[in-house]
Formats: C-alpha cells, structure tokens, sequence
C-alpha cells in the first residue's frame, strides 16, 4: 500500500517502523527539519519537510496515488485539514489523531466524516484504556486486547502457588473445557519459547495467554487472582487523562479517588463525577500521600502531562506501600530504568496510540502486531485476505509453510474465538493471530496477501 504519515514524533516513527517491516510504500511530512533529517537518516522512506496541511507538499508526497493517511501530528487542525485534502483526492483510508473531548465525545454532534475523516485516534482514550486493562487484572506484567477488546493477551510472572504452576498448557485446557485458552508463548529466564502442549509450565517462568473476555475469570483464577471488589484506586494529574480516567472508573466497583496539583481543576472534576472523592493536593509531597493512607491502595496512577511529576510521585506512593503503581511517561529512553526501580508499569502514551492506530487500519490488511517483553516473540493479527495462500487452506497444510517456531494461535471468525486443530480450514477474511518470533515476520506476512 501507498501510504503517508503526516508528523515524524513518537507516534509516526513508531508507524513507519512498523509498516516498513510490512514492506508497505511510505512517504512522511514532518515541520521539524532536524527531526526530518534524523528519521530520513535512520529509516528507507521519502521524508519531506514542512506543513502537513499543505496540499502542495502533499502531492509532493503522492497523494494522488495513496491508499492511506495517517495525521498524527501534535496538533488537531493540521490533521483535519490533511484528512479533508485526502478526501477531494479519493484517498480511501483517512485516520486523524485527535485530543480536543469536543471532537470525539460520543455526544458530539459533530460529523468528522463530512470533512474527510474515516478513523479517529483519541491518545489520552487509549492510554487510558490500557491503564484500566491492567486494573482490571491486577498484576500482569503486560497486557493488550484484540478486536476491540473482545480478544485479551496477558502475561503474568508464574509464582509456585499458581494453580497452573507444575501443568502443561494440554493438561489445562482439559480442565477449563469448553472454554477457550491459548498459551502463546513463555518468557524463562530471557528466552522466549512459543510452547506446545506438553511444555510444563514452572514458577518464575512468564507466561503469555490469548483468550476471548468471557473467560477472564477463568485466567484470573488460573494465575491465583480471585475476584476483588471495592480496590482502592488513587489517580493523579493535571491532563486531559485525570477526566479518562474518572470516567472509565466511574462506573466500577472500586473506591476511587482522583487528586489534582491545582485547585481550579480538582473543582472542575468534582463538579463532572458522582461516586468519585476529587483532593486538590500535591502527590510529590510524602506527608500527602501518607494522609491519603497511600498504603492501602491497591493502584496509584499518575497521568499528568509532566513525566517527573508522575516518576516521582508513583515512587513515593510505592515506598509508602501502595501495591501496584503505574506511571505515563514520553521519556522512552529510561522506561526499563523506571521499572528496575520500583515502578509496576510505565506507559508511553504515543507509543500505545502508534499500537492503536495500527490495530485500527489492520481491518485493511495493515498487521496490528504485539511484542512480548523482550523475547523475540510477538502476537501479529492478520486479515485473510481474498486470493491469498491462508484462504481455503486447512491449518495443518499451512503449518508447513510457517517458519519454525511459528504457530497460528487464534482464529477470529463472525465475533468468536477459534483455537484451531489440523483440520480446521482458514476462510476469507477471518482475522488470524500468530505466534512468531520478529525475524520471520516478513516471510508470514507474504502468505496473508493476494498471490499474484
């Protein structure tokens, strides 16, 4: 596909990255000339400098010919405009990247179609989406969803009192048939293993499962996380996440309490939420956290615009004892520093927006693609496409062609999960995920695509 990415940030590098590796046609428009000259020197695509609301340097980048627009610049005008000039150019995909709540409220009565957008990307939404997946699975290690969150990937660190712990993914799934649960891969010691059904699964090892959200309960029980009501969840900032994040707990069972740095703000979230107790009040201060009880927190998170402030804070709330801690951070450089220090979970909120993006457009045939911690191994979603060398074929016969190692591990077919067998036959269109590790990514990616 011919494809262009308006804004070379976090958020459109990660993009190219990926869709390069896809062997899909880039070009990119970025303002920055430095930041131009950087992504043009590390990565094969045509970079162009400027506005990417300038309809010149958008035929400059091809636009008569794109299948694609990703506008995801800083900005929520500029990539409007781009959409709406994508859109006199038939350009079939347009997706803007958009922060102002007046544009993506479910209420608006705004039509963004009517000026050329096909897919928005709300950020602060889907950061705050990932926050509350790993809220609602207390102590995983990593976490994404699938088709719009019907289809869970979780990883959890394996402690000998597990009821898993000592079985074999086999012995397991005898035990919670019918329901449905794939273990794709397993992280011991560093190495990734994708696992067969005999694999024992032992403490310390970090295992990664797929299955549909109507067995959540089933998992959670599976890695010694019964059920718990009524956690105790502290939220602080001063961004457009603190109201994502009162919204998406509002309607929970936890005792929430969100703190705000400034006065006018912590009146103005009190003022939009019933059921939520809103404290203006500093979280870098100790003697705070401490008369907010910090220790009896099940989650501390910190989502506000200033990376230090939610470093900080996060650290202390830990050292006061609160049990699990999640900090937004854009500084991508110290994530694993963060984490060796005592923070649960750092989140890069570009970097899950590029991953959101990516999952959007896959219902294109673009890959929407996972990487496990840093084993090798990742969760890819493929489209089947029409014509292509998955369509028609059983999965035994397809196994053959897959590189070593690399297994489909789901099939999404009409709403459901399929674990397939040898016999099971891969139809147009279904959405397939695969287990594989990265350096065999381009070779699978070939047989999802139409032969020529």
């Amino acid at each position: 596909m011919r494809i262009i990415i308006v804004g070379g940030g976090v958020v459109g590098s990660a993009l190219a990255e990926h869709l390069l590796r896809d062997g899909h046609q880039l070009a990119m428009i970025e303002r920055d000339p430095k930041l131009s000259k950087q992504i043009g020197d590390k990565q094969d695509l045509q970079v162009l400098t400027g506005s990417g609301s300038s309809p010149w340097l958008l035929c400059e980048a091809g636009i008569e010919d794109a299948d694609m627009v990703l506008a995801v610049t800083p900005v929520d005008e500029v990539n409007m405009v781009v959409c709406a000039i994508a859109a006199q150019y038939d350009v079939g995909q347009r997706v803007a990247r958009l922060r102002g709540r007046e544009f993506t409220r479910e209420d608006s009565s705004f039509d963004l179609s009517r000026i050329g957008v096909t897919s928005i990307i709300h950020p602060e939404k889907v950061m705050v989406d990932h926050i509350l997946q790993f809220i609602e699975t207390p102590h995983a290690v990593e976490s994404a969803n699938f088709e719009d969150g019907r289809i869970l990937m979780r990883g959890y660190r394996v402690r000998d009192n597990m009821p898993l712990a000592g079985k074999t993914p086999r012995e397991i799934r005898q035990e919670i048939e019918p329901e449905v649960l794939l273990f794709a891969a397993v992280d011991r010691g560093g190495e990734g293993v994708i696992p067969d059904g005999n694999l024992v699964i032992q403490p310390d090892d970090i295992i990664y499962a797929l299955f549909p959200r109507e067995c959540l309960d089933t998992f959670m029980g599976l890695v010694g996380q019964g059920k718990k009501k009524h956690r105790k969840v502290i939220v602080t900032g001063d961004s457009f996440a603190i109201i994502e994040m009162a919204q998406g707990l509002q309607d929970t069972d936890h005792k929430v309490t969100v703190v705000h740095p400034e006065l006018e703000g912590a009146k103005k979230v009190a003022g939009m939420f019933d059921g939520i107790d809103v404290l203006h009040g500093d979280c870098t201060d100790a003697d705070f956290l401490r008369e907010l009880n910090v220790g009896s927190a099940s989650f501390f998170v910190s989502v506000s615009d200033q990376s230090d402030y939610n470093v900080l804070s996060a650290l202390l709330a830990k050292a006061e004892g609160a049990h699990e801690v999640i900090a937004i951070s854009t500084e991508g450089r110290h994530h694993s520093l963060f984490t060796s220090i005592g923070i649960d979970h750092v989140i890069n909120p570009r970097l899950t927006a590029a991953r959101e993006i990516l999952e959007s457009v896959s219902r294109g045939g673009i890959n929407a693609a996972v990487e496990l911690s840093n084993i090798d191994i990742e969760a890819v979603r493929f489209t089947v496409a029409p014509k292509s060398g998955m369509a028609g074929q059983k999965v035994k016969k397809i196994a053959r062609k897959l590189k070593k190692g690399s297994i489909i591990g789901v099939v999404v077919r009409e709403d459901r999960m399929i674990l397939p067998g040898g016999e099971t036959v891969i139809e147009e269109n279904d959405h397939v995920i695969v287990i594989t590790h990265s350096k065999h990514l381009d070779a699978i990616s070939k047989l999802f695509t139409p032969r020529s």
